[in-house]
């Protein structure tokens, strides 16, 4: 029994700990002026259906600023043709990356520079949005609070997708103290997702915006950590209802996608990573083991473990709204997250360069 013990409280922590999760919601609010800000390089599949999706937003005092960051794509030419489905379209273009900048925070900056509105959001080019999203967005600026970001609802295509996206919920669920991290400024308690981030102007370029963050490839949390820093209130929000994300469309792109920041997101320390491998390996992966042992032996309390994690699993999958199948896999989704950390680490420590879009990272 005292072995099932940590799985039990793994349980009762993370029901307690998205009760602190609020969810994005619409009320009574002032309507100020918000700049939607959107990134884009070689994003030719997402422009026309991001460009109808955003003529369809219900916010007068919206603009929306789309930056072609030298893409080969054909992405520019989607751009210009799609700029008279709405007025509040300005299209903006990259020049020469400076060399100690990154492709992504570099866009985020001049984007910036170019916005007029008293809250800045940025999304990605495959992001989808509520048509009251910026809506919930003005309710929630209501509240006493500099920055609010969240993880969207993932519409996965592939199966390595389905198995690896739904951890980037749990891992906030299982593993941030989401009290601490909205009610505290602390950087060490801090999570952020770059597909949507919103900031006050004020807040924003009072931190030196994303030239504080110019080096970094994971630019969202570290945009958020240095916000703490400044003693700003960077608030972590339950977006699902109004923001949905498909990040890739290929089993080599979510790989990829993914090795570019798990170790990263854990700053690049190898007694951290082989830490979370060993424990993912220990805590999730071997009750899968041991449930298929408990039921060919018939003792059932090995398989305890195992519907504890699945239970996590479940909570966790509910709140973000993609409840399926792969739910009822986590010791599956553990064992693909432990190989893409240990091979991430692998490559990293040979120096074999990591290239997003044509860019080295």
């Amino acid at each position: 029994m005292v072995i099932i013990l940590p799985f039990i409280i793994g349980v009762l922590w993370l029901v307690i700990n998205v009760q602190f999760l609020r969810r994005m919601t619409i009320q009574s609010h002032s309507n100020p002026s918000i700049s939607v800000l959107i990134p884009l390089r070689d994003e030719a599949t997402n422009v026309q259906r991001l460009m109808k999706n955003l003529h369809n937003i219900d916010y007068e005092q919206a603009e929306f600023l789309f930056y072609d960051d030298q893409s080969t794509d054909g992405t520019a030419t989607l751009l210009q043709e799609n700029q008279s489905l709405d007025t509040r379209f300005r299209l903006l273009y990259g020049d020469a990356l400076p060399s100690d900048w990154h492709g992504k925070p570099h866009a985020c900056q001049r984007l910036a520079e170019q916005a007029t509105g008293d809250i800045f959001v940025w999304i990605d080019a495959d992001v989808t949005l509520h048509p009251k999203a910026l809506l919930a967005t003005a309710t929630m600026f209501e509240r006493p609070i500099d920055a609010l970001s969240g993880f969207p609802r993932f519409e996965m295509r592939n199966w390595l997708e389905k198995l690896l996206t739904p951890l980037l919920h749990f891992f906030v669920h299982a593993h941030l103290p989401i009290y601490l991290a909205n009610r505290q400024c602390m950087p060490a308690a801090t999570a952020a997702s770059g597909a949507f981030i919103a900031v006050r102007r004020d807040a924003y370029f009072e931190i030196g915006g994303h030239t504080a963050v110019k080096n970094e490839v994971v630019e969202d949390v570290a945009l958020f950590r240095m916000l703490k820093k400044s003693g700003k209130r960077a608030m972590l929000y339950n977006i699902t209802d109004f923001v949905s994300c498909a990040m890739y469309a290929t089993i080599r792109d979510t790989w990829h996608g993914f090795q570019k920041n798990c170790f990263r997101g854990i700053q690049h320390s190898y007694v951290l990573g082989c830490l979370l491998i060993l424990f993912y390996s220990i805590y999730f992966v071997m009750p899968g083991v041991l449930f298929i042992i408990g039921l060919s032996t018939q003792h059932l309390l090995y398989t305890l473990p195992f519907i504890c994690i699945t239970a996590m699993r479940l909570v966790s999958d509910y709140v973000a709204k993609q409840l399926s199948i792969f739910s009822l896999l986590m010791p599956v989704s553990a064992c693909a997250y432990c190989v893409l950390l240990g091979t991430t680490m692998i490559q990293t420590a040979r120096k074999k360069s990591m290239y997003w879009k044509g860019r080295k990272l």
